[in-house]
């Protein structure tokens, strides 16, 4: 069960290109395509499919939430504490514990390669499937925008 949600665009979008990817390559793969409130709530669930289950959804995020492990969600691969999917990977979550023990970038930067192999090696947690920009347009007259991958508008004033 491939869940989909048509309001939201870009999840959509995503949803339709692996769908038919999945067919091509023989899977018998249904698309349950809802609003965005419906798959996040379907997503909760950890029955099988026949009983309202799910195998793949799409999400997006941003960029800085994949910066390290530290920050990193669908990442971590604790069970019942894990991202939606909840993948259970002990190896993965000791290189994440040494991660954050780690003495020195250099140390931090090998065991961050460590735990990508481990975790596309094994249970792979979520496949990123591109990333994108979305345009963003101001007003002339405004002053104080801050660009940065998250914007808050408190710095803004009218000129």
């Amino acid at each position: 069960m491939l869940l989909s949600a048509t309001d939201q665009p870009v999840v959509h979008g995503q949803a339709l290109v692996t769908l038919d990817a999945l067919r091509k390559v023989g899977l018998n793969v249904e698309l349950q395509a809802n609003d965005w409130g419906t798959l996040i709530t379907r997503r909760t669930s950890k029955e099988p499919v026949e009983k309202g289950g799910w195998s793949i959804f799409h999400t997006w995020t941003a960029a800085p939430d994949f910066f390290s492990p530290a920050v990193n969600l669908p990442l971590r691969a604790n069970g019942e504490k894990a991202w939606f999917g909840w993948p259970t990977d002990p190896k993965i979550e000791a290189l994440i514990d040494e991660w954050f023990k780690a003495p020195d970038l250099a140390a931090q930067k090998k065991l961050a390669a460590d735990i990508q192999i481990e975790a596309y090696a094994n249970d792979v947690p979520y496949v990123p499937t591109g990333q994108f920009v979305a345009p963003t347009a101001f007003r002339k007259n405004l002053d104080g925008i801050i660009v940065a991958p998250v914007v808050f508008l408190w710095n803004v004033e009218i000129k």
